[in-house]
């Protein structure tokens, strides 16, 4: 079995934040309904775990990009923006139709952003299950999950208190 060696140096990182500097943050709806469309396209064709998590990444960054209500941070936006550009980028530096290898740079794009936003996507997906257990999808703000939030912190210390005073009493 052949094995590819692949070395990241400064420049291919410098590369890769160059592009992403050149982006902005106008996120084009026709780039997102593309990067769907190929999502699906290469978890019908890829068999390679590390391909198919990296795309399911990016997939939850298109989530977000989609959510009406959630309001992504600019310099997360921007990042967002230049790894769905790159990604939907047919001959990018490793030309997507080489198999085995061509989806390769798409995921180090695609997990240099995970790094750079994962904050950001934890948010989401705790507002993502609050809206789901709490509105059951229907109208929910942003409003909404910061009282939810804070009712569940409140929650969190009384249960604590109690569970600290009875251990004080033996119980």
């Amino acid at each position: 079995m052949a094995t590819v060696s692949i070395d990241i140096d400064d420049q291919v990182k410098a590369h890769f934040n160059k592009f992403i500097e050149e982006h902005g943050t106008n996120i084009d709806s026709a780039d997102v309904k593309e990067a769907l469309k190929k999502v699906a396209e290469v978890r019908e064709s890829v068999n390679d775990g590390y391909v198919i998590d990296q795309v399911g990444c990016l997939q939850m960054m298109l989530s977000m990009v989609e959510d009406n209500t959630w309001v992504i941070e600019d310099s997360n936006k921007e990042k967002i923006n230049a790894t769905i550009k790159y990604f939907i980028d047919d001959n990018d530096v490793i030309p997507d139709h080489i198999p085995g290898i061509g989806y390769v740079d798409d995921c180090i794009v695609i997990d240099g952003t995970m790094d750079a936003v994962e904050d950001e996507m934890m948010e989401y997906k705790d507002f993502c299950r609050a809206r789901l257990v709490y509105a059951k999808n229907g109208p929910f703000s942003l409003d909404d999950w910061g009282k939810i939030k804070d009712q569940e912190a409140v929650s969190r210390a009384r249960n604590r208190r109690f569970r600290n005073s009875r251990r004080s009493r033996g119980f």
